[in-house]
């Protein structure tokens, strides 16, 4: 008779968070390299609280890639907003104050490399368009 006591509990091999899906989508396009950074810098905060639904809003805008081939300047504001509201979970700088940040530029254009390899969006075409968003 075995009561089976002592075996570990297999845990289920399928996804249980709403991330999986969005990342899954993420690493079909995104640059094998940069997988380390992209864990490092994002996937991981998955794990906080707070950070769960800013971020799943992100990976997920991150996922919808062909929004970067047809309309640059949207897809960049877009994705500064999504950024801003994960970077800033609290909510202490408006977004006209976030604009003016230069880190988050920068991480801005950090998120270009490590999800979609691209270097060619400069500091000088984020400015424009976030300019732009400032007018609205």
């Amino acid at each position: 008779m075995g009561w089976g006591i002592f075996r570990a509990k297999r845990r289920s091999v399928e996804p249980d968070d709403d991330f999986h899906p969005a990342i899954e989508s993420i690493e079909k396009f995104a640059p094998k390299r940069f997988l380390e950074e992209r864990e490092m810098c994002y996937y991981n905060y998955g794990q906080i609280p707070k950070y769960r639904k800013p971020l799943l809003s992100l990976l997920i805008q991150v996922s919808e890639k062909t929004g970067i081939d047809e309309n640059e300047e949207l897809s960049v504001q877009t994705l500064f907003r999504k950024l801003k509201d994960f970077y800033d979970v609290n909510d202490k700088i408006s977004l006209k104050e976030a604009i003016k940040d230069y880190s988050l530029k920068i991480k801005l254009l950090q998120l270009h490399k490590i999800f979609y390899d691209d270097t060619t969006l400069t500091g000088t075409k984020v400015e424009a368009y976030l300019k732009k968003i400032g007018n609205n």
